[in-house]
């Protein structure tokens, strides 16, 4: 597995390193660094920034300040799987195997009742590390995109962190939220080999002394 030693090149303070950090799931799984603020600062860098930007616009359908505004905007006010469990906070196995039935036409709702059933009392967090994970993430590669500057992407980490720490209270929680989230995502697949590399970042995260999540206490974002 490839991963980058965590360094700090930049000399970057504890808080900003930990405004970074939450972006670590995606930015693990495309193996980019964790200690700086642009992801990658070796190689080809105009290739890499190319790169960047037909990331953003493949798959966010970011093209600039305005797309990003929209998007950062959308992920903080999505719900998911937590509208399900929401919805069946208090049902019971009959009733969700009733509502699997009356659905059968749709081979996504099995698993997304599966998986409240399996989260219904311990995932209160639900599913809103996956949103925020990747609106840190967003927001690092915006900047290496050239669509906003670095001041103008700190300020946006900060409303990001600001929020995930009304939600979250350890990197461990964070990460089961975002492997929910990552979950809910593939729940049309919605097999172990699916979410697999999913877990593996996840690993990596909580155990690798080259993990931000281990370099950093939770409470470092209060440094």
């Amino acid at each position: 597995m490839k991963y980058y030693k965590y360094e700090n090149p930049d000399g970057l303070n504890r808080h900003q390193l930990w405004l970074l950090a939450t972006s670590g799931m995606l930015s693990q799984k495309n193996r980019e660094r964790h200690d700086v603020l642009l992801p990658e600062k070796e190689g080809n860098i105009q290739a890499l920034k190319g790169s960047s930007q037909r990331a953003l616009k493949r798959d966010y359908g970011i093209n600039n300040l305005s797309d990003l505004a929209d998007t950062l905007k959308y992920f903080d006010e999505i719900v998911t799987l937590k509208a399900f469990q929401n919805r069946w906070e208090f049902s019971s196995p009959a009733e969700f195997t009733a509502f699997t039935k009356v659905n059968a036409k749709d081979k996504s709702i099995p698993n997304v009742v599966d998986m409240v059933h399996k989260y219904q009392f311990n995932l209160p967090e639900s599913d809103q590390a996956w949103h925020y994970g990747r609106c840190s993430w967003l927001i690092r590669h915006a900047c290496y995109s050239g669509f906003i500057n670095e001041t103008e992407a700190w300020q946006l980490l900060e409303e990001n962190a600001a929020r995930i720490r009304q939600i979250f209270n350890s990197w461990e929680s964070f990460g089961i939220s975002y492997l929910a989230g990552a979950q809910y995502w593939k729940r049309k697949e919605y097999t172990a080999a699916a979410i697999s590399s999913y877990k593996l970042d996840l690993n990596f995260l909580l155990t690798n002394k080259n993990s931000p999540w281990v370099q950093l206490a939770w409470d470092d974002y209060n440094n």
